[in-house]
């Protein structure tokens, strides 16, 4: 009789054991699943970051182009000296520039690419943006010199 006392024991041990390993089992399964979600959430943070650096780098770079070319025009600005107010507002021109009887300014060589380019379009003139300083120049000349 030893025996089967033995035997009811064990199996009773079994049961219990065997429940312990069906809740171990259920919450390994849960834990498994917190982890692939949590893989997954972690993946798309990484992905979302590179994109957010790389859009990053591009705004940087983008911002540094126009510092430089907000740099050279600056630098294509010439300073103007001993400006009459009253003229220099009326006209936009400093006071010491020649002008020819009609009140237009008459540019010379020493004015840049870009100082000829404006004059010629607050001039109206138009076909004149690809052309070289010396086109601009004689498209500014006055037609009548003297």
């Amino acid at each position: 009789m030893g025996d089967k006392k033995k035997i009811k024991k064990l199996s009773a041990t079994n049961k219990e054991l065997s429940k312990e390993v069906t809740l171990l089992r259920s919450q390994l399964t849960k834990t498994e699943t917190r982890l692939a979600r949590t893989d997954e959430r972690a993946k798309r943070w990484k992905t979302e970051t590179a994109a957010a650096r790389t859009a990053a780098a591009r705004s940087d770079t983008r911002a540094e182009k126009l510092q430089r070319k907000l740099d050279r025009a600056v630098a294509t600005l010439e300073p103007v000296k001993g400006v009459a107010p009253a003229e220099s507002a009326a006209t936009g021109r400093p006071a010491g520039e020649p002008t020819a009887p009609d009140g237009v300014t008459i540019p010379d060589p020493t004015w840049t690419v870009a100082q000829l380019r404006a004059e010629a379009r607050a001039r109206g003139l138009t076909g004149l943006s690809g052309k070289p300083k010396a086109q601009i120049l004689a498209a500014l000349a006055p037609a009548n010199p003297h």
